[in-house]
């Protein structure tokens, strides 16, 4: 049970022997000091080695019966246990990646944005050069309508005098040659 000193260990478990140190304070692995050597509890060792599970479980300081209070099959239900919990941490992780992503496209669009008073405001300018450029467009329609009428009597006006221009002349060529 405790025949490898914790050097030993250290050097078999990879770890530094001031971990070991930690685990033996926080009551994870049992221990014994003989000969100003401190060994370990195999159990307890190798439970750390083959599992890896540190914070699940604690050693029953018990000098009288020694019994690992972790058997195999709780060992193997803690390890889907963790298993499960990591899974659902990376669906936790997800989740929150693509809240972040959807929060950056909201403020992305909420600084390309106006406020409400500055739509407002251009709404009502340009409704209000709408029906200013309506009001001088029938202004214009108007005037081109007088000018047409103008241009109408104008030319009847023209006509009319022509005419008589004419029929001025003529009878100017017949007195004429009638006094010939």
């Amino acid at each position: 049970m405790y025949s490898i000193d914790r050097i030993k260990w250290a050097k078999i478990l990879n770890i530094s022997t001031r971990t070991l140190d930690r685990y033996i304070r926080s009551g994870k692995i049992r221990s014994q000091k003989k000969w100003k050597k401190v060994f370990l509890n195999s159990d307890d060792v190798e439970v750390l080695k083959n599992w890896w599970i540190q914070e699940d479980y604690e050693v029953i300081k018990s000098r009288e019966i020694e019994v690992n209070p972790f058997t195999k099959t709780d060992l193997v239900s803690y390890k889907n246990l963790y298993q499960d919990i990591v899974c659902k941490i990376e669906q936790k992780d997800n989740l929150i990646k693509d809240l972040s992503y959807k929060l950056g496209n909201a403020e992305a669009e909420l600084k390309n944005s106006i406020s409400l008073v500055e739509y407002k405001k251009t709404a009502f300018l340009l409704e209000s050069s709408t029906n200013k450029i309506e009001h001088e467009k029938l202004q214009l329609e108007e005037k081109t309508s007088d000018l047409e009428k103008k241009l109408s009597t104008n030319k009847l006006l023209n006509t009319i005098l022509s005419i008589f221009l004419f029929i001025t002349i003529i009878l100017l060529f017949v007195v004429w040659f009638s006094s010939l």
